[in-house]
């Protein structure tokens, strides 16, 4: 089937105006002046847009089930301080109350206590998604077996358990936190990624795969999938012959996924000398070395997890000395590098799969935990040693727009208003690289993603006003355009 897209302006390099794309079967066939297009076409239909159009966005790092469960579930995203949970938590009507993307540095110990003693099962789980915490009633209604884990941390006050469990600590708590999601609740998530111009994802849950897949063999997927890999799914994974971009109509095979440590919220990041972090690993990375050379033997790309200065420098020489260049492994997130670092960085061969809203978000706590730390969130840093950028969310750690991280990256504004390390900004044509041609590149599809260009997909998204000569604040998404058809 054919058809015309048509706009003030298409973004072709630069943006061109009252330019038109003939498109057949998703795929774009043609670009040119409008009036040439229907003069060549004239019985093809048209789809005209007033403002801009653009390759769509392609989103690096989320997590499709924790969307989906925080837009049924409560949002503590505004919540500023104990009280404004509290009034969440009491106007619930659930049994089980499930809060989500709360930043747990707002609580004090003693606040936490009266959580620990509410009289209905809680579940809480911070922003970065490295902390939960269950009430004694939901540890006891489940049987929660509280123990030390290896990689993870039991908080405490005083010796006594509080219910807070982070990283590797999580595992224990399993039976709570992983809710099942309906095909719905996936719905819910594309139409949520649509109206903010996301067209691709890189979806770092794995166990929605087979929820995905179904949806895809039967032409339901609307948004395209890179779907990453669990750590301990990889032989499983090699055994029945998958590899990093075996595709199907809109899902592909993606990295497997480890974590070389916490984050910075929940001072869980490996450090090399801050007080308060562990400079230890949540795995060992002898472990993380015969991930790498099993993973690239088999054609299967590598993502990491790493944002302490210790952890990505670990990452960094493990990917510099066993990683295959071929398979494009990637550090995910890379929020913190060493300043002696600098010429590893240079040498390693990794993607660099950042996300900039981090930076905004996590200003005010990273000036009081680790004071003037220069090579945070250094994405002109990246930049200049060479590496590709492939930008991100973490939604729903952030929200997923594009737009806010592009302003972000271009800015580097929190909400004080003062640049935080303002050296690190760059370019919001950098920027929307990252988002289109960067994160094509990472998930091997820089053939037919982030470009609008001949033989490629047909994935838009329109906006209200031009992406370079106006403020990215003030910008709308119109509508997404995935393979040709409407989002």
């Amino acid at each position: 089937m054919r058809k015309i897209f048509s706009a003030d302006y298409i973004y072709v390099g630069s943006e061109k105006k009252d330019y038109s794309i003939l498109v057949e079967d998703g795929i774009i066939k043609a670009i040119d002046k409008r009036s040439l297009i229907r003069e060549q076409f004239p019985f093809v239909k048209e789809e005209r847009y007033d403002g801009f159009l653009y390759p769509g966005f392609n989103d690096a790092h989320l997590h499709i089930k924790e969307i989906a469960l925080l837009l049924s579930s409560i949002d503590a995203t505004n919540c500023k301080n104990f009280n404004d949970l509290k009034n969440l938590i009491q106007n619930s009507n659930d049994e089980f109350i499930y809060v989500y993307n709360l930043n747990f540095n707002y609580l004090s110990m003693d606040q936490w206590k009266e959580l620990f003693n509410y009289n209905k099962p809680l579940f809480i789980q911070s922003k970065d998604e490295h902390s939960v915490f269950l009430n004694r009633v939901a540890i006891l209604k489940n049987n929660i077996e509280i123990k030390e884990v290896k990689g993870g941390f039991l908080v405490k006050d005083k010796g006594k358990f509080i219910g807070i469990f982070k990283d590797k600590a999580i595992d224990l708590v399993k039976s709570v936190k992983e809710r099942a999601i309906s095909k719905n609740d996936i719905e819910r998530v594309e139409r949520y990624l649509l109206e903010r111009g996301i067209t691709s994802v890189t979806n770092f849950d794995f166990s929605v795969y087979p929820l995905l897949k179904e949806m895809d063999e039967n032409g339901e997927l609307r948004v395209r999938v890179y779907q990453g890999i669990a750590k301990d799914a990889l032989k499983d994974i090699i055994k029945e012959g998958i590899r990093t971009n075996l595709c199907g109509s809109k899902l592909c095979f993606g990295p497997v996924k480890c974590f070389m440590d916490g984050s910075l919220g929940s001072q869980t990041a490996a450090m090399y000398s801050v007080k308060g972090f562990p400079n230890s690993f949540t795995m060992e990375d002898m472990d993380l070395k015969e991930i790498i050379e099993l993973a690239n033997r088999n054609n299967i790309q590598v993502a990491v997890h790493a944002i302490g200065d210790k952890a990505v420098h670990t990452v960094m020489e493990l990917f510099k000395k066993f990683g295959n260049k071929r398979m494009r492994n990637r550090i995910e997130h890379l929020q913190f590098i060493n300043e002696n670092d600098l010429p590893l960085l240079k040498e390693s061969t990794f993607i660099a799969s950042m996300q900039p809203m981090h930076a905004i978000s996590d200003a005010k706590l990273v000036k009081k935990l680790l004071g003037n730390f220069r090579y945070a969130y250094a994405w002109n840093t990246v930049l200049n040693s060479g590496k590709l950028l492939a930008f991100g969310s973490d939604a729903p750690v952030e929200d997923a727009s594009p737009l806010l991280g592009i302003y972000a990256a271009n800015k580097r504004l929190p909400q004080n208003n003062v640049p935080f390390i303002p050296e690190e900004c760059i370019s919001v044509k950098q920027a929307f690289d990252a988002y289109t041609i960067g994160s094509a590149f990472a998930s091997f599809s820089e053939n037919v993603k982030g470009k609008i260009e001949n033989g490629y997909l047909a994935d838009f998204v329109i906006l209200d006003r031009s992406l370079f000569h106006s403020n990215v604040k003030d910008i709308n998404v119109v509508k997404s355009i995935i393979g040709g058809e409407n989002g």
